[in-house]
């Protein structure tokens, strides 16, 4: 039996919402009340939801109206149609234990006690075989289960995530914040003080959709809004001007962009000679940097211990001096330090990009020189933000360099700290938004997860100590790229197990799948309390648990009992909750209780909120300089101490393979997905199934009509869907929104044709290579 036969809604006499969702009858009397949680954290929000329960069933989801301000009571179309997901086809409804082969798709019903018995018996052998670290977590955003890993010694994926890190990758190491993903950036709130505010590689419209008044309110304030898109997107629609862009050539617009500040001398040399790395002197035959001697940095983060400053020397009065005991600092120079002779960055970075011509980037990326020059004029003059994103270049190979010369951008403007200005991913309220301090629930000090030397993308080919992986969340799916590449390793596993509160793609490789509440459904009166849209949030039971579903804690719990350690856990998640508030170093936190929040439908707002969060307004970088660094002695030997110029792997023009595969692939971002999550909303399949866009002159002579199915292929692999001719679509380049997988296409999936090369720099990267999912080239065909 398949999974579509038994274990999922739609098997049974539950069989879907439409028996769920009966029409009211005026004249009964209901029993109607109301409870609030949060939704779901991919999107970066996290927005509470007053729900409205009739006779047990979830009948209306409305924002919250107890949130700080009308600005925060939000919602939007995925957390709509959550009436209806809840109670969807999808939904996981009793535990399955597969009887086929991996990949199958073929499970039989089980029960939870025969599930965690079996399930911790093999734990327990693989880990006695093997070692603690031979088991592997995953966690999504489906389910808190931070207890998990720590509780079986099992290694996790924290770093080298490999999705959302490429602009990070280079970005992120010069201010010395961002946590790898970008997240430099102060709140969108700020734009209203920007005299320009530029998006490149986001659609912030859409994938920031509760926030996206914010980018209204800077317009109406006087800002300019500016969108580089090789796309005309929802965003660039709304923007004050589109700049059309080739597909990966992001990093030339940036580069260009940085020669002609520097040409033009639009750079703040106080800000440069203070605030940054550029007066620092560089060893002209090694290329490292000169230092009075190495940071000291904590051995588990790999983050600077704190007050290692003043090791670089500069140049003052024509000598090299240590940074701290300059008092007249020089950009530019050559003198001797240390037996070496050596030159400031500066002069390394003006000599670097003599070839970066304001030309030579309009050649590459197809915009106007004179375009390139304005904007780069508008963006040193400032106050100016610069949004990048998750949705775009941040998924080509050359990602890195694009964030790096971001940076450089930033430093030589000073475009950062001060009302107006901002760098980074500007995405949800919740990200970028203040976040309390909160405790935590303390488990003993020597329960720790381990740390795998291996990335999860990597584990196909190369060697690891992985024989079991506990997946929380569609994890197979969403981070291999080239998935298919992937099947012999995941089949050689010893045990893999699936929860989720939904049936995806990743389920049909398990041994198990376990069947997960959704954050509206719970066991106790209140689950977990988390940040969320510049509030703290509490999720409140909404509805009984459907089905077999089980909450995260007591998935975890039960699986401690098994292995007798569940005395280390809270014993009902109002113990987690009350050692949240009360463990927190913030006495605002501290103050309130569990009761007090929910006398105020479960939201309470962060205390600072009435303020822009902003960052670093005093300009102390938590870097080894305490400077914005923007020379990375780690990449000397790949050529990219400063970013250097690189075209992406595939997708550039000049591929000889786009004679037979003549489309770049983008999977971008969208109001209708996060991830991969609510593919299986009914009510949002009604507005959007996975669909590829291209420009309508490049099918001319093809045959294929609007709407026809298409293959989608490279020597990869391949997926059939219909095709929508959109002129929108910049030409040789064809759009699918990402997390297309095979229940939800005509035939296979998004990612059996994704790039999945890593580039041997990435592993000397603060997060390791980046998937380039969008640095893929395809033919497209009639079906």
């Amino acid at each position: 039996m398949t999974a579509g036969a038994v274990g999922v809604v739609g098997a049974t006499g539950m069989t879907s919402a439409d028996g769920w969702l009966k029409p009211a009858d005026a004249s009964e009397t209901l029993d109607e009340r109301t409870a609030c949680t949060y939704h779901q954290s991919h999107c970066g929000s996290m927005c509470s939801l007053k729900c409205t329960v009739r006779d047990g069933r979830l009948a209306l989801i409305q924002p919250n109206d107890k949130m700080a301000e009308k600005r925060y009571q939000t919602i939007c179309l995925k957390g709509i149609s959550e009436i209806q997901h809840v109670y969807g086809a999808g939904r996981i409804q009793t535990p399955l234990k597969r009887v086929g082969e991996r990949g199958e798709n073929d499970f039989m019903q089980t029960t939870w006690e025969e599930a965690l018995d079996d399930i911790v018996a093999r734990i327990k052998d693989i880990q006695e075989a093997h070692g603690k670290d031979a088991v592997m977590v995953t966690n999504g955003a489906e389910a808190d289960v931070g207890f998990l890993a720590p509780l079986l010694g099992a290694c996790g994926q924290g770093f080298n995530a490999g999705i959302d890190t490429g602009t990070g990758n280079g970005l992120d190491p010069a201010l010395g914040m961002g946590w790898g993903y970008a997240m430099t950036n102060p709140e969108a709130r700020d734009w209203v003080d920007s005299r320009l505010v530029i998006h490149t590689g986001t659609n912030f419209c859409e994938s920031s959709l509760t926030t996206s008044r914010l980018l209204f309110e800077a317009k109406e304030a006087g800002a300019r809004i500016v969108t580089i898109d090789p796309h005309y997107s929802t965003t660039a629609c709304k923007s004050d001007e589109w700049i059309p862009i080739e597909p990966g050539t992001d990093p030339a617009l940036f580069l260009g962009m940085v020669s002609h500040i520097l040409d033009k001398k639009l750079y703040d040399e106080d800000f440069m000679r203070q605030h940054t790395s550029l007066p620092f002197l560089v060893d002209e035959e090694t290329r490292m940097l000169v230092k009075a001697k190495d940071p000291e940095t904590d051995p588990l983060t790999a983050v600077v211990v704190p007050g290692q400053k003043d090791i670089y020397y500069v140049i003052d009065k024509g000598s090299a001096v240590l940074q701290g005991e300059a008092s007249d600092i020089a950009l530019s120079g050559t003198v001797e330090v240390e037996g070496c002779k050596a030159r400031t960055v500066f002069d390394l970075l003006v000599e670097g990009q003599k070839e970066y011509t304001t030309r030579w980037a309009s050649e590459v990326t197809g915009i106007p020189q004179a375009t390139i020059e304005r904007l780069a004029e508008e963006y040193a003059q400032g106050p100016s933000s610069l949004c990048v994103g998750w949705g775009g270049w941040d998924k080509i190979s050359n990602a890195d360099v694009g964030g790096h010369a971001v940076a450089v951008l930033v430093a030589l403007t000073g475009n950062i700290g001060k009302k107006g200005t901002g760098v980074g991913v500007y995405v949800g309220g919740s990200y970028s938004g203040h976040a309390s301090v909160l405790g935590a629930w303390a488990l003993p000090a020597d329960m720790m997860p381990g740390a795998s030397p291996v990335a999860l993308y990597d584990m196909p080919t190369k060697e690891n100590n992985v024989h079991a992986w506990i997946a929380v969340g569609d994890s197979y799916i969403q981070r291999m790229a080239n998935c298919t590449a992937a099947e012999d390793w995941v089949r050689s596993l010893d045990l893999i197990v699936s929860a989720d509160p939904y049936f995806t793609e990743s389920c049909k490789w398990a041994d198990y799948v376990l069947p997960l509440t959704t954050r509206f459904e719970y066991d106790e009166d209140f689950g977990n309390i988390t940040n969320g849209y510049s509030h703290i949030v509490m999720q409140q039971k909404v509805i009984d648990p459907l089905f077999e579903a089980k909450t995260d804690l007591w998935f975890v719990r039960e699986l401690a009992k098994r292995l007798e350690l569940d005395s280390v856990l809270p014993a009902t998640a109002r113990e987690r909750a009350d050692a949240i508030l009360s463990t927190s170093p913030d006495e605002y936190v501290n103050a309130l209780t569990v009761e007090k929040l929910a006398e105020n439908q479960c939201v309470w707002p962060a205390k600072d909120i009435a303020e822009v969060r902003r960052v670093v307004p005093d300009y102390a970088f938590a870097t080894a300089s305490g400077n914005i660094d923007l020379y990375y002695d780690s990449l000397v030997k790949h050529g990219q101490a400063l970013p250097a110029w690189e075209p992406p792997l595939e997708a550039r023009r000049d591929n000889p393979d786009r004679v037979e595969m003549p489309f770049q692939l983008g999977g971008m971002r969208t109001r209708f997905r996060i991830h991969n999550q609510f593919n299986d909303a009914e009510w949002l399949q009604q507005l959007y199934v996975p669909t590829v866009d291209v420009n309508p002159s490049d099918l001319e002579g093809s045959g294929i009509r609007n709407g026809d199915v298409v293959e989608v292929a490279n020597d990869r692999g391949s997926f059939k869907v219909p095709v929508h001719l959109n002129e929108a679509i910049r030409p040789g380049s064809a759009r699918i929104y990402e997390g297309a997988t095979a229940d939800y296409t005509v035939e296979g999936n998004l990612q059996s044709v994704t790039n999945n090369t890593r580039l041997d720099r990435g592993y000397d990267m603060m997060m390791g290579p980046v998937a380039p999912y969008s640095d893929t080239i395809v033919s497209i065909k009639k079906a």
